[in-house]
């Protein structure tokens, strides 16, 4: 046998098993992030009940995106088709004035989605904010490698976020 098709038959060795292990990784990741705002849950609320306020400090894909359904609330949503996202949608599955929004996302039909709440609670002079994420790759095998790493990476994303929420809030004034 030659030397060449020795060395390809280990690096095909390699890539299968690098497959079948990224079989057994688990797709699902989760990603926390907390902070406190300076500023009442009825100020921060509609940045989180309303896509067109939601966008300012949580962008999305800037090509072919238009809301969907209702302003605000249950319903309304977000979707797009973008080169770099893919196709996607986002939306508001729970609304509780002042105190918490979940919503979800789904990519490419559902290949990747993410399940988020977002809570509210009073907090001295301002409110904190958790914000919980949870997504799940699905059996795709090399993503169960990227969902090692992606808590870590999405929950410093999201403060990010936070800090964008945050800067969009100062200074508050009630009036």
């Amino acid at each position: 046998m030659k030397l060449g098709a020795k060395i390809f038959g280990a690096l095909s060795g390699v890539l299968i098993l690098y497959l079948l292990l990224g079989l057994l990784l688990p797709g699902r990741w989760e990603a926390e992030a907390d902070m406190v705002l300076h500023a009442p849950p009825s100020a921060l609320f509609p940045y989180l009940n309303r896509m067109d306020r939601w966008v300012l400090w949580n962008p999305g894909p800037e090509s072919g995106s238009e809301f969907v359904g209702p302003v605000e609330g249950v319903g309304a949503g977000l979707q797009w088709d973008d080169r770099q996202y893919g196709e996607g949608r986002l939306l508001i599955l729970v609304s509780e004035a002042d105190a918490r929004v979940e919503y979800e996302v789904q990519v490419e039909g559902g290949s990747l989605t993410i399940h988020g709440v977002i809570s509210l609670s009073p907090e001295g002079d301002g409110t904190r904010l958790q914000w919980t994420e949870r997504g799940d790759f699905g059996w795709n095998p090399l993503m169960g490698y990227a969902a090692r790493g992606i808590s870590a990476s999405q929950g410093e994303a999201m403060r990010w976020k936070l800090e964008t929420l945050s800067r969009l809030t100062l200074p508050y004034t009630s009036g």
